[in-house]
């Protein structure tokens, strides 16, 4: 054999090899990007997600608003429904805990929003003790839960008709912080202390 053809053939044998590390770089790039997709896929899909699970909230019945509850609670014992609003105050007794909640609309994960919107009040039955200093008045609170029936309570110099939840699954909304009225984006160089 010629030197002439070893050479070609020893070239082509090279090719050959590059050809197989560049498939096989290719496909592991490939596979990484395929994981980066689905990681990303799974985080921004879990910041969408509820915060009550699916198998409550598909038990709460859709056609149920909160008027109709507050009208007429009796008539409505037994449906699941889901609630949310701003703690008005937190009880406890022996065996369970009472919150007042101050009703709001549910936005976004079905947290309540609307600070100067409201159809009302109503009461929320949880089994166990839940501290007061936690579940306590301006905090941010949703529920998915039995409706029990009604409750008279004193409301001032009235005498107010709260409907009553019993506690299927809560979810207490963590406190946000105050950012104040200035500016939210800053530019800068260097190290900044933000208070």
């Amino acid at each position: 054999m010629s030197a002439g053809l070893r050479k070609k053939q020893e070239n082509v044998r090279g090719l050959k090899r590059t050809k197989k590390g560049n498939t096989r770089m290719k496909t592991q790039r490939h596979y990484a990007f395929y994981i980066c997709i689905a990681l990303a896929s799974s985080f921004l899909l879990s910041g969408c997600a509820s915060v009550l699970s699916q198998r409550a909230l598909n038990e709460v019945d859709q056609t149920l608003i909160f008027e109709q509850l507050l009208e007429n609670p009796e008539a409505h014992k037994g449906k699941i429904v889901l609630l949310g609003g701003t703690i008005i105050e937190t009880q406890n007794f022996s065996a369970r805990t009472l919150i007042v909640v101050l009703q709001r609309p549910l936005g976004f994960r079905k947290k309540p929003i609307a600070e100067d919107v409201s159809r009302g009040r109503f009461i929320i039955y949880a089994l166990g003790f839940l501290d007061p200093a936690i579940y306590r008045h301006g905090r941010k609170i949703t529920v998915v839960g039995s409706v029990m029936g009604r409750e008279m309570r004193p409301l001032g110099k009235i005498e107010y008709s709260y409907p009553v939840i019993e506690k299927k699954e809560l979810y207490l909304w963590p406190l946000e912080e105050n950012l104040g009225t200035g500016p939210r984006v800053h530019f800068g160089l260097g190290i900044g202390i933000w208070r």
